[in-house]
């Protein structure tokens, strides 16, 4: 039987005091220990033995880092369902979006909350007209110049060019029971609405005030580090999210922890 070990409670413990314990429980130098906590999101240990389950919390212990060790593999988050639109009233939210999906919850029923800016590669493909370089054309103009022979400076070609570029989103994931259900918006194409005379013109801005709405509706629900960063009024493009994997890896940290 294998095992997994994460940290125990709502807030994760810093990375400083993480990559203690991987640089010793695993024999790590300090750049691999912080490399490890850093992508760690309070997962410190997957299909382990029993053994080394109990090694690893005796470690944790060791630095005041309490932990869970739970049967792996866990079953994993469900698929994320993208909302488009939520309403408070009557002491619940409804949600509603794409592919006829209508929810209605009340606080209890939410037990994850997990905001976080992901940077995402973008490449767009463009076709522009490039005339002839001033190399060719002073090329072009010599040899008139010489032979006298009218041969012009050249013509417009089209091109194909890449354009790479970066754009930061703002992601939120919703745990819902029964199901459980995990409900996903984005900054973007989110109706914020819902925030009454509260909404402004800024996306990212709404989408704070969105994320503290809910947090205030749901306040038993376990919150990620991107959405404490919100409430404490934080720069979000300070934290470690490289990709949805990581606030998916959070979401399911936070998930196991408050259900076991």
């Amino acid at each position: 039987m294998s095992f997994m070990v994460i940290t125990s409670g709502e807030k994760a413990p810093g990375f400083a005091a993480l990559a203690q314990v991987f640089g010793a429980a695993f024999k790590l130098d300090p750049a691999s220990a912080a490399f490890a906590a850093r992508h760690s999101w309070g997962v410190l240990g997957e299909n382990l033995d029993e053994a080394a389950a109990g090694e690893l919390s005796k470690w944790c212990a060791g630095f005041g880092i309490g932990t869970k060790t739970l049967p792996h593999p866990q079953p994993p988050l469900p698929g994320a369902e993208t909302i488009k639109k939520a309403v408070f009233e009557n002491g619940s939210v409804s949600f509603t979006g794409g592919a006829w999906l209508a929810l209605t919850a009340a606080p209890g029923d939410i037990t994850v909350i997990a905001a976080a800016p992901i940077k995402e590669e973008t490449l767009q493909i463009v076709k522009i007209k490039e005339g002839p370089s001033d190399k060719e054309k002073a090329v072009r103009f010599g040899i008139m110049a010489v032979t006298g022979i009218p041969i012009g400076l050249g013509k417009n070609k089209e091109v194909k060019k890449e354009i790479k570029g970066s754009e930061l989103s703002f992601y939120l994931d919703i745990l819902v029971n029964p199901g459980p259900r995990r409900l996903r918006l984005t900054s973007e194409n989110f109706d914020f609405s819902c925030l009454k005379e509260k909404k402004t013109y800024a996306s990212q801005l709404n989408f704070r005030l969105f994320c503290a709405e809910l947090a205030a509706f749901a306040p038993a629900a376990f919150k990620n580090a991107g959405l404490r960063a919100i409430l404490e009024g934080k720069p979000l493009t300070l934290l470690n999210y490289d990709s949805l994997a990581d606030l998916e890896k959070e979401t399911l940290r936070l998930a196991l922890a408050r259900a076991n």
